[in-house]
């Protein structure tokens, strides 16, 4: 009787311990994300902040991010040197083999996810998960940002050691090296045709839903002074959300930064002065603030798309005032060089106008093309010769058709503007 007793109570505790093994398999192989738990198999410190964080919207909003076949790996979710919670891949696995990998980046406070398809860093990831290397070497991280363009460069290098003979190691082998890398900016994860490769625009810090647009407030982008010239005021909200370089570069230096500040104010006295900008830093407190006085009569009288443009253009001041600061006047005018006269060509080539860069914007140069893009993409209905003309004025000559066009859309009171009118 004993043994019946012993024998069946030894019976019900391995039946317990093969369901208790059962639940602890499920759960470790479950394809839910949400089941996912997180430890870092990297070989580098990681912003684990950051990627706990994008774990929860993938684990949210999967369905809709999902675009291929595989399991992100979390474990070997990298920054990739970055620890202001602004970037991580992740390693895409199916059937033991690395298969995509997938950038989470960060624009303000939305989270933009994006498949890589790329070979190189599907081979990163692949020798570091499932390599038999025996030890391995890494190179500093190599990340730059050309603000310039709002692009983000990032280059992840390990080499590693594959010996001939796995039994000894120390005997002859070879080194391999792997290299990740990613050029990336704003456009590239919130442009058109996202949706087939990723998703974005999910709300970064309490998870919540998503949407495609770029809606932040303006923090440390003072407008408030604007209030009495609405429309003006209503522009000056666009300005950091639009899709344009410049405004990148209003999101990525000023926007949320208690250190760096733009504040935007009307002023009356400037006469035929659009706009004019100050800026104030000190280099022992890293702070860095603008002032941009908008002409209170441009704010009144001109088109929408003249006030955008002026804004743009003086943000643009701001924004080479913050260059200077950050990179010292020697790589300041290297990276920025002047220059002082400019040729509109015909379809043929030859030479249609000169024209010369007004003092204090010659390094306004590259950005020309920049201004005519942000109005016509505003109003793709306004004339190539009108576009052209309100975005040189005042950093260029010129003709008098362009300063006559200009003059109109500056003054809608004269009844010969294009643009739109502000209500």
């Amino acid at each position: 009787m004993t043994k019946k007793i012993v024998s069946w109570l030894t019976f019900i505790a391995i039946f317990t311990l093969s369901i208790q093994s059962c639940i602890h398999d499920d759960i470790y192989t479950s394809s839910d994300p949400a089941s996912a738990d997180y430890h870092s198999k990297s070989l580098w410190k990681e912003d684990e902040k950051y990627i706990k964080n994008v774990m929860k919207i993938y684990s949210e909003h999967h369905d809709k991010i999902k675009k291929f076949s595989g399991t992100p790996d979390w474990d070997y979710a990298m920054s990739m040197g970055k620890y202001d919670e602004s970037f991580m891949v992740v390693p895409v696995i199916e059937n033991g083999k690395v298969v995509n990998t997938l950038a989470c980046a960060r624009f303000d406070k939305k989270v933009y996810f994006r498949y890589e398809n790329s070979e190189t860093n599907n081979a990163f990831f692949q020798n570091i998960i499932y390599g038999k290397y025996t030890r391995y070497k890494t190179e500093a991280n190599n990340t730059k940002t050309n603000t310039h363009k709002g692009i983000v460069c990032i280059t992840k290098t390990i080499s590693m050691w594959y010996p001939d003979n796995e039994s000894n190691p120390n005997a002859g082998g070879y080194w391999e090296t792997n290299y990740y890398t990613n050029c990336y900016n704003f456009l590239d994860y919130s442009g058109p045709g996202w949706e087939d490769n990723g998703g974005g625009g999910y709300d970064y810090g309490g998870g919540g839903g998503s949407g495609g647009g770029n809606e932040n407030s303006n923090q440390d982008i003072t407008i408030d002074q604007l209030q009495n010239y609405p429309c003006a005021h209503s522009i000056a909200q666009q300005l950091p959300n639009l899709n344009n370089s410049i405004a990148s570069n209003m999101r990525q230096i000023f926007q949320n930064n208690t250190k760096y500040n733009i504040t935007f104010r009307a002023k009356s006295g400037l006469g035929t002065t659009d706009g004019e900008t100050f800026a104030t830093y000190s280099t022992e407190f890293d702070t860095f603030n603008a002032v941009i006085n908008l002409n209170d009569e441009v704010l009144l009288n001109a088109t929408k798309e003249y006030i955008l443009v002026t804004m743009y253009h003086e943000v643009l001041h701001a924004f080479l005032k913050y260059q200077l600061y950050k990179l010292g006047n020697t790589e300041f005018q290297a990276q920025y060089p002047g220059v002082t006269v400019g040729y509109d060509y015909a379809s043929n080539g030859t030479i249609t106008n000169t024209f010369t860069f007004i003092e204090g914007h010659a390094q306004l140069v590259p950005f020309l093309t920049t201004l005519q893009n942000i109005v016509s993409q505003y109003n793709p209905n306004l004339p190539n010769n009108v576009i052209t003309a309100i975005s040189r004025a005042g950093i260029t000559t010129l003709t008098p058709e362009q300063a006559q066009l200009n003059n109109n859309e500056r003054n809608t009171l004269l009844g010969n503007n294009l643009g739109t009118k502000c209500p």
